[in-house]
């Protein structure tokens, strides 16, 4: 099943599902960084955050990074995590909508 289809319309410029072992499962886009790069460092975000949330009596769910021209919209999901590479500027409520939406569906893997 296509799970990152629906970030197309937003103009997304790489979006990855991936396990926390950082192997890409889909991918969408093209350009820098490449899928695996994306998915491998997502992964890892996620697992060297994880001490911190717990220290906060909590799990990591969402986070975003951002550099001068590009935001990375990222959710953990179970064991998945999802991420998107958007332009600065661009409507990323609604690409954080839509990642959401996603997220409902990966649930059910």
């Amino acid at each position: 099943m296509a799970y990152l289809e629906s970030l197309a319309p937003f103009g997304v410029k790489r979006a990855v599902l991936t396990g926390l072992d950082g192997l890409v499962i889909e991918a969408l886009g093209r350009g820098n960084p490449s899928a695996e790069v994306l998915a491998a460092e997502l992964a890892s975000l996620v697992r060297h955050m994880t001490p911190l949330a717990e220290a906060l009596s909590g799990e990591v769910r969402r986070f975003t990074l951002a550099t001068e021209n590009h935001e990375i919209l990222a959710l953990k999901v179970g064991e998945y995590v999802l991420g998107a590479v958007i332009e600065r500027g661009m409507d990323r409520k609604a690409v954080g909508q839509e990642l959401t939406r996603i997220a409902l569906k990966v649930q059910n893997l």
